[in-house]
């Protein structure tokens, strides 16, 4: 019995037909995953200049309330902004990830 659509099936687990259908949605699901970070643009330049940054200044320059954890790009990368120190600002998680990929 196939173990999707119950119908009875002598051999494995699955149908032809649940088996194709299954592969195709890994297939589409894996063509819509997020590139990675080095793939973005996130390389070794990047993690040395947040590292500068977020030593310089620990408070996040958006709310000016919470730690900075991550260093926010004021042109984004997908904007035409680059990985350099006067590029870059400290900024917290929620002020950081609430912004998107706009410019500041």
């Amino acid at each position: 019995m196939c173990s999707r659509c119950k119908r009875l099936y002598p051999l494995g687990s699955r149908c032809e037909p649940c088996a194709s259908a299954g592969a195709k949605r890994r297939e589409q699901k894996r063509k819509h995953t997020r590139p990675s970070a080095w793939a973005r643009g996130y390389n070794a330049d990047y993690r040395k200049a947040r590292a500068a940054i977020l030593a310089a200044n620990p408070v996040c320059s958006i709310c000016n309330a919470r730690p900075a954890a991550t260093a926010d790009h004021i042109v984004p990368l997908s904007r035409g902004g680059t990985n350099e120190m006067r590029n870059l600002r400290p900024a917290c998680g929620p002020c950081n990830f609430s912004r998107g990929n706009r410019a500041a």
